[in-house]
């Protein structure tokens, strides 16, 4: 699967460090849950 992000947020996640792929997707799976509460 490939998904397109802006350089500097791709640079925002990968400064923080090792696992930043499984960051990115729990910063997307809370945004799934908090709009399919909504």
């Amino acid at each position: 699967m490939t998904i397109r992000l802006d350089r500097d947020v791709l640079a925002w996640f990968k400064a923080q460090g090792k696992g930043y792929q499984s960051r990115i997707n729990s910063v997307l799976r809370a945004y799934k849950e908090a709009r399919s509460r909504a």
